[in-house]
């Protein structure tokens, strides 16, 4: 059995169902307000955000998500320079990344 097997056995089935459904159904503009324009409802968002993709995952690129944030209005960009690709920030097993995404959550709460 694989790690990644192993990993998802120790789950419980309804957790995952609903990883699933919320990546199948998680369209912040899918509602009467917004009506699928993504771009307002991003627009709509005033929190301050931070977003920190792997810069070397394939599967949630940094390009992509640069497209996201540049229409929030006080959205930030800070990619993980990791080369864990898609399992960048994972702090259970990597410190470096743990130490970079600490220090930019501390920063952002102090902003």
């Amino acid at each position: 059995m694989s790690s990644w097997d192993a990993n998802f056995l120790r789950r419980d089935a309804n957790d995952l169902m609903a990883q699933l459904l919320t990546w199948q159904a998680a369209d912040i503009s899918a509602n009467d307000r917004f009506k699928g324009d993504l771009d307002a409802a991003l627009g709509a968002i005033r929190a301050k955000t931070l977003v920190m993709p792997g810069a070397t995952d394939l599967y949630f690129q940094v390009d992509d998500n640069a497209l996201e944030v540049a229409k929030l209005a006080n959205g930030r960009l800070l990619p993980i320079p990791s080369v864990w690709g898609h399992r960048a920030g994972n702090p259970s097993s990597n410190q470096e990344d743990e130490r970079f995404i600490a220090r930019a959550v501390r920063d952002l709460l102090a902003s």
